[in-house]
């Protein structure tokens, strides 16, 4: 087993919208990141995902449980561990065009890091070079603003930033979602030999399916604020245990015209984080709920080695 460098327990995020009434955003999630793999996180929007993400790199205070990194509750650091951590963990965004200043230069864009750090070893534009070529661009873009580039290359300017200050555990929240369909597996692939030359541990966030399974060590499926499914990507994909995982992979397209998979459609909307079932939350989409999923909610359970499952069906 190598070591945990992520350790989420029973995590909260709620957001108050009034007296005696929260949005439960992240509501009681648990798990591990093992040092040098991907975690992949998949989800309906609405599923709390980018939240946990930015509760985890401590955008959001967390309203209950905790996160260790490293062994050390986040939210609890102090003076100059918060600035460690922050050089540690970093985060990509979704929207490459939305997360970038446009009215700073890239090389300003990618040294603000370091800037903020103090770790603009010898010259800094010769860094920026540097980390611009890492990531496929050329240092001539160092003077360039972001409006003038495709969204590819912005996100590659993104990544450049994350990996400015040398990070050892990067939050890809949806990086490839707004970009065309012919450029995603050029982020993708970049993201994985960054992985393999440097070290870095990622949570991959993303609705793509066919995607996280081939990024991702790990994948974890979320349903309205709720962790119901986690196992290694090849198993998940072979022998989805939860109902709710088993129609994702359903709508997920077989490049083979002969193989004939049976869809499962889901009947209604997801249900507002703010006004959450009783029981188990999917219970009300779910074709396989019972009466006690109503009243109890499931736990969290290792249903086969590695495979864990909160469902009612699959409890001893």
């Amino acid at each position: 087993m190598t070591e945990a460098l992520v350790d989420v327990r029973d995590l909260k995020k709620h957001f108050s919208m009034g007296p005696g009434f929260d949005l439960k955003a992240v509501d009681g999630v648990t798990f591990t990141i093992q040092k040098g793999e991907t975690l992949g996180l998949v989800g309906e929007s609405g599923c709390g995902k980018s939240t946990l993400g930015r509760t985890i790199i401590r955008l959001y205070e967390n309203t209950a449980g905790e996160v260790l990194f490293k062994g050390k509750n986040v939210h609890q650091l102090r003076g100059k561990e918060v600035g460690q951590f922050n050089r540690d963990v970093q985060m990509i965004f979704q929207d490459p065009q939305a997360s970038l200043n446009p009215r700073m230069t890239v090389e300003d864009i990618i040294a603000e890091g370091l800037d903020i750090h103090g770790l603009s070893r010898g010259s800094r534009r010769e860094r920026v070079a540097e980390l611009l070529q890492l990531v496929g661009l050329h240092k001539d873009h160092a003077q360039r603003f972001p409006h003038e580039f495709s969204g590819g290359q912005r996100q590659r300017i993104g990544i450049a930033r994350a990996l400015a200050v040398e990070p050892q555990f990067i939050i890809a929240d949806e990086p490839i979602s707004a970009l065309d369909v012919s450029i995603q597996a050029q982020v993708v692939n970049l993201l994985e030999d960054l992985q393999h030359d440097r070290g870095l541990t990622y949570l991959f966030i993303a609705h793509d399916l066919s995607m996280v399974k081939h990024i991702s060590n790990r994948i974890g499926v979320m349903y309205l604020g709720k962790m119901v499914e986690l196992a290694a990507s090849n198993d998940l994909y072979a022998r989805p245990l939860h109902p709710y995982t088993q129609a994702l992979l359903s709508s997920v397209p077989v490049p083979d015209p002969t193989v004939k998979r049976e869809r499962i459609v889901l009947q209604g909307d997801l249900p507002s984080p703010a006004n959450k079932p009783s029981g188990c939350g999917f219970r009300t989409r779910c074709p396989l709920a019972t009466a006690r999923c109503a009243e109890e909610e499931p736990k969290w359970l290792e249903a086969e080695r590695g495979h864990w499952v909160a469902c009612h069906l699959l409890e001893a």
